[in-house]
């Protein structure tokens, strides 16, 4: 039986992606965006669960991230991002990095919210290993690899 392929076995060209973006993200391509942002989102949910995007770099790609997910068609990820956005107000998330954090910084530390937080994470884990799927299959579909 061949073995599943994973992101890892891509690590060459995700490098010179990281790289591109880097220098200039307005110059990735679409495939290349939508690559990039979500492996980003999955990199940061795996670090530290669905809160880590928004704290980290990759928030600055949240409505990005948002398209990207639905050009991969994942609807109910894109659910939970939107969940985890009702932390800003009016539910807009901030491109700046000190903004987001800020606002982070300041969230309820009661077990409701925790609670709340937990369950999007559990659900997204759900989802997860689909999204890596359909993910390697668009990378390959586009001649990333």
């Amino acid at each position: 039986m061949a073995k599943k392929e994973s992101l890892t076995d891509f690590q060459e060209q995700w490098d010179k992606i990281v790289d591109k973006a880097q220098k200039d993200y307005n110059s990735l391509s679409k495939a290349e965006r939508v690559w990039f942002n979500i492996q980003l989102l999955m990199a940061a949910v795996e670090n530290g669960g669905m809160i880590s995007f928004f704290y980290n770099s990759q928030g600055e790609y949240y409505y990005e991230t948002i398209e990207d997910l639905e050009i991969l068609k994942h609807k109910k990820i894109i659910k939970l991002l939107e969940k985890m956005s009702e932390i800003f107000p009016n539910k807009i998330v901030p491109k700046d990095w000190d903004e987001r954090n800020e606002v982070i910084d300041n969230m309820p530390d009661d077990e409701i919210f925790e609670e709340k937080i937990d369950k999007i994470d559990d659900e997204y884990f759900k989802l997860e290993k689909k999204l890596e799927e359909d993910l390697i299959e668009f990378i390959k579909i586009n001649g990333m690899v």
